[in-house]
């Protein structure tokens, strides 16, 4: 991604995450960029690709923390903690202040509603890949890897968008822990008091 290009797609993603996109001109955004309008349009061919744009590029950097993250986990437990806080609880804390979370939330568009969905695809493809090495364990609690992660993944992003509060949130994030703990016989950590 190119410099303006980038400052263009973090100008949106602040702008989207504040007002939605439903509310937000390119104006706005070539404004909040410090570029012309006519830059913006040479980049970006409309505000629905724009929207597609700021989707991937926050979920690859919430990726990239998470593959950082991933390197000092010892536990499949860890591995989930990391995951749920640096995908769900950011974009969470991301949309949490936003004057129309629903339009966030919906994609805005059949191109932000694709690019939600291929969003979605590589969570599950990361979750499936913390999950394989338990895969005898979760076959024998009558799953599979796959079925697994796409649960996971499909009650964790649901959960970003009903919780009522970040508390709300993380308290939903540990049951779901503890259930995928369960299904992959994962031993757990204890709990010092």
């Amino acid at each position: 991604m190119t410099d303006t290009r980038e400052t263009i797609v973090e100008a949106a993603t602040r702008t989207f995450a504040k007002h939605g996109a439903r509310k937000t001109a390119m104006a706005d955004i070539a404004e909040a960029a410090g570029v012309s309008r006519q830059t913006l349009y040479a980049l970006f061919g409309n505000k629905d690709d724009l929207v597609a744009a700021t989707i991937h590029y926050i979920a690859e950097k919430n990726f990239a923390r998470v593959e950082e993250g991933l390197k000092e986990c010892r536990s499949l437990e860890e591995e989930l903690d990391v995951y749920f806080t640096r995908t769900i609880v950011s974009s969470f804390e991301l949309i949490e202040d936003s004057d129309d979370p629903e339009d966030i939330m919906s994609g805005h568009s059949e191109a932000g509603r694709e690019a939600l969905e291929a969003v979605k695809q590589k969570h599950t493809k990361l979750v499936s890949r913390l999950l394989t090495p338990y895969k005898n364990q979760i076959e024998a609690s009558g799953h599979t890897v796959s079925h697994l992660a796409h649960f996971c993944v499909t009650c964790a992003r649901g959960f970003k968008y009903s919780a009522r509060n970040k508390r709300d949130l993380n308290a939903l994030l540990k049951t779901l822990k503890t259930s995928v703990l369960i299904a992959a016989a994962a031993p757990r950590r204890r709990d010092v008091a």
